[in-house]
């Protein structure tokens, strides 16, 4: 056993001889600190930009001009255009159905004669008005006449010249003419009563007279303003009741949007700003892009929102044109008065961002900015990066300084401290290669003559 013993032991001592031996010799590796090491990252300056907050919304469109065209008399269809059709155009003042109008023709014929019936008496009137005061007249002047003769009989008999047969017969004759001169007055007096009766009985008939004109044009029912036929329901001989329902029209031109945003939205909104409208999902171009008009003054305290409304103007003849009673996406454009320091959303993580410093031995350090969001929005920004959609706006004062590198990439790798490169640094920039001359090119071409793919 003392040999293999021995043995043992002179082995041990011969591989730890050989392991000292390997460790004193053994070459020194290159040591690099572990920020040396360095990623290249993608960063954008901080900039303040102009920008508007955009508020997502639905609503349902409606037509802004529509009408119900209502029978305003009864009366039998007599004429309707082959044309005149659901969902047929028509101009403002066009035909649309024609009623029997005969007996409102003639009852507007009976108005006007007698209008000129009595316009014929006002005007007699007026004559025998002056005549009468005429009359009034010579009656004054044979009562002063006979006054005067029965001033002179009466010194006659009071001189013996006279009797009372004389006396008593011009006297009668005084009276006759008083009494003349007060039926004359009275008639002259009653004149004006009289006039007033016929003008009021003109003004009568002259109103009778208008009805029965508008009751002959609205024999004619017409379309109120360029539009198109939603629906036409009687046809040539059907019989229409007074107040029954002819025809809806639809103005297509211009629609409006009652549009529901969140309530917050409401310090924000105006008059004027921007909507944009979608069909099916609000990505891409807006189908169709309107105006704010109005702002509702209150919320709906259920559903947290308030109605804005938008009018979108288009054409009727479009084949993809806006319907009413379509359900649309909307977003609202509200620009924002102060320009503020837009970044991709995901470049901000619990407040704060990755700030590449300045270039240093050809490395940037990276540094944590603490930041503060005032509203997320979403939209293409291809002036800060073409490929990004979600973005935030920081708060004033709550932001990196200006002019600083907001790293947006490789996030879950970059730490405090950490060197990085920045895509656009001088040291990454491509070395251009050597442009080929038309003889290399030949001679290149000719080497690839003839050789199999």
């Amino acid at each position: 056993m003392l040999p293999r013993v021995i043995a043992v032991i002179v082995l041990l001592a011969g591989a730890v001889g050989i392991f000292q031996i390997m460790m004193l010799t053994r070459a020194e590796s290159e040591k690099r600190p572990p920020e040396v090491a360095s990623i290249v990252v993608h960063a954008i300056d901080s900039e303040h930009r102009s920008t508007d907050r955009v508020w997502s919304g639905y609503g349902t469109a409606r037509t802004m001009r529509s009408a119900d065209l209502v029978a305003e008399v009864s009366g039998r269809v007599v004429e309707r255009a082959d044309a005149i059709e659901a969902g047929a155009n028509v101009r403002r003042g066009e035909l649309i159905i024609r009623l029997e109008d005969t007996d409102y023709i003639n009852a507007l014929d009976a108005a006007r004669q007698s209008v000129r019936a009595i316009e014929a008496q006002i005007e007699g009137l007026d004559v025998e008005e002056e005549q009468t005061r005429l009359q009034v007249q010579y009656a004054s002047e044979e009562i002063e006449t006979a006054k005067r003769d029965l001033g002179r009989i009466e010194e006659a008999i009071a001189a013996g010249a006279g009797n009372d047969g004389e006396r008593d017969s011009v006297y009668a004759a005084l009276l006759r003419s008083q009494r003349q001169l007060a039926a004359l007055r009275q008639q002259l007096d009653l004149i004006p009563s009289r006039r007033l009766q016929l003008q009021a009985q003109l003004s009568s008939q002259r109103a009778t007279a208008r009805t029965a004109e508008q009751n002959v044009e609205r024999s004619s029912i017409r379309a109120p303003f360029d539009s198109q036929l939603q629906r036409v329901t009687p046809r040539v001989g059907d019989w229409v009741a007074l107040g029954s329902n002819v025809a809806r029209v639809v103005d297509l031109s211009q629609l409006e949007i009652p549009l529901k945003l969140p309530a917050s939205s409401s310090a924000w909104v105006r008059v004027g700003d921007e909507a944009q409208f979608w069909v099916r999902e609000p990505t891409g171009e807006p189908d169709w892009v309107g105006q704010i008009v109005r702002v509702a003054p209150e919320a709906d305290s259920s559903s947290r929102t308030i109605t804005v409304f938008a009018e979108v103007a288009q054409d009727p003849g479009d084949p993809d044109r806006l319907l009413p009673g379509q359900f649309v996406h909307g977003r609202v454009l509200s620009h924002d008065p102060h320009d503020r320091v837009i970044l991709p959303r995901r470049a901000v993580q619990s407040g704060t961002v990755f700030v590449a410093g300045e270039l240093q031995d050809g490395y940037r350090v990276i540094d944590k900015v603490p930041v503060r969001v005032a509203y997320s929005f979403e939209g293409r920004r291809p002036s800060i990066d073409p490929n990004e959609n979600q973005w935030v706006a920081l708060e004033l004062g709550y932001e990196p300084i200006e002019g600083s590198h907001v790293v947006v990439s490789l996030l879950d790798q970059v730490v405090t401290g950490m060197r990085v490169r920045l895509r656009r640094d001088p040291a990454l920039e491509p070395v251009p290669q050597p442009q080929e001359t038309p003889i290399q090119a030949e001679t290149a071409a000719g080497e690839n003559e003839g050789s199999t793919p």
